[in-house]
């Protein structure tokens, strides 16, 4: 194994502060690292994601700023969060990445992510044991959002004549169209069919019923049955049901019973709703306010130390998990979702 360099010196590398003989010996123990083995090249794209994801809070463990300490300047740009932030860490990620990536991974080996393949159906499961909302993305560059205790099947490769998923648990999708491939989801009492939308499936074993609710597009849902589980024909079938934008389809399981509801302000859709916000050194006491209401949820914090880390970041079409991945990422703060309660930590 390769001599560690100190700490101290890749601090200063990353702040710019390091003299040229330091520089060039930053650069050179990185390089040497060219030729090994990087341990991690054969993991499962969902691996690789938690991989990252884990040293990525490891580099920003100490990055959370308050109103007492020095701010780094951050660019606001239409693309979302943090850019200049992005860029100051983003050397020292590619240094970890190749020294200490699986020292980390070994050092973590409780995943917060579990990932399970099927080499012979060629299947990926992605099933969200954490108190957080993962987001996942598919083959065909659609987006799946797994909220606690939620578990997701998917191909690594779709076929081209449909994209077949199934889900357990409570998902928020937002599906790229495709008509020539229809979208299908496959959850334990129903069947969803996309046709260009997005929307939360909510169909698990611990509840007698289950729900399709749409934000924008429209979807089908029908009862499961033995003989329309492999149908992937985007056509309307005798007793599905079509909804539209703030539209809910319910299925009463011991009732057998599927009916639609028009609900103009469904609170489970609250936080997938994409909204415009930007916060020019904001302290989180003032952020907190405006996200509660934006979103129509209940966030707190666990320490009132949290309530002075100062945000300074365009959120433009963000919708409430993704400010919170922003905040994980920026400030170094943590969260838990409990029923309708989020706790920053």
């Amino acid at each position: 194994m390769k001599e560690p360099i100190p700490v101290e010196l890749l601090e200063k590398y990353i702040n710019g502060t390091c003299s040229e003989l330091e520089a060039e010996k930053v650069k050179n123990w990185y390089l040497s690292f060219e030729d090994e083995h990087d341990h991690v090249s054969t993991i499962s794209p969902a691996e690789e994601q938690e991989l990252e994801q884990r040293i990525y809070n490891h580099i920003l463990q100490n990055i959370g700023l308050t109103e007492e300490e020095e701010e780094i300047p951050v660019e606001k740009s239409r693309s979302g969060v943090l850019r200049t932030l992005y860029a100051i860490v983003g050397t020292a990620a590619a240094i970890v990445l190749v020294a200490g990536s699986i020292m980390f991974y070994r050092t973590h080996k409780t995943t917060i992510i579990q990932s399970t393949e099927s080499s012979a159906e060629q299947l990926e499961t992605i099933t969200n044991n954490t108190g957080q909302i993962y987001k996942v993305n598919l083959p065909d560059k659609s987006a799946v959002w797994l909220n606690p205790l939620a578990q997701l099947t998917y191909p690594k490769v779709f076929g081209t004549k449909s994209r077949m998923v199934s889900i357990s648990g409570e998902c928020f999708f937002e599906v790229t169209k495709n008509s020539n491939c229809p979208f299908i989801i496959n959850s334990r009492a129903i069947i969803t069919k996309v046709w260009g939308t997005s929307f939360l499936v909510r169909d698990n074993d611990r509840s007698n019923s289950a729900e399709v609710s749409v934000l924008t597009g429209k979807v089908s849902v029908s009862i499961k049955k033995t003989n329309n589980t492999e149908n992937a024909a985007l056509v309307l079938e005798k007793g599905d049901v079509m909804l539209y934008p703030h539209q809910k389809a319910i299925y009463l399981i011991d009732q057998h019973i599927l009916k639609p509801e028009i609900e103009k302000t469904a609170p489970e859709l609250q936080i997938w709703k994409r909204v415009n916000l930007s916060f020019e050194n904001k302290p989180l006491r003032e952020i907190i306010p405006v996200l509660n209401a934006s979103y129509h949820v209940h966030i707190k914090v666990a320490s009132e130390k949290l309530n002075h880390y100062i945000l300074n970041a365009d959120l433009e079409g963000f919708n409430l998990p993704d400010v919170l991945e922003a905040l994980k990422k920026s400030l170094n703060v943590n969260y838990e979702i409990e029923e309708n309660e989020i706790t920053l930590e």
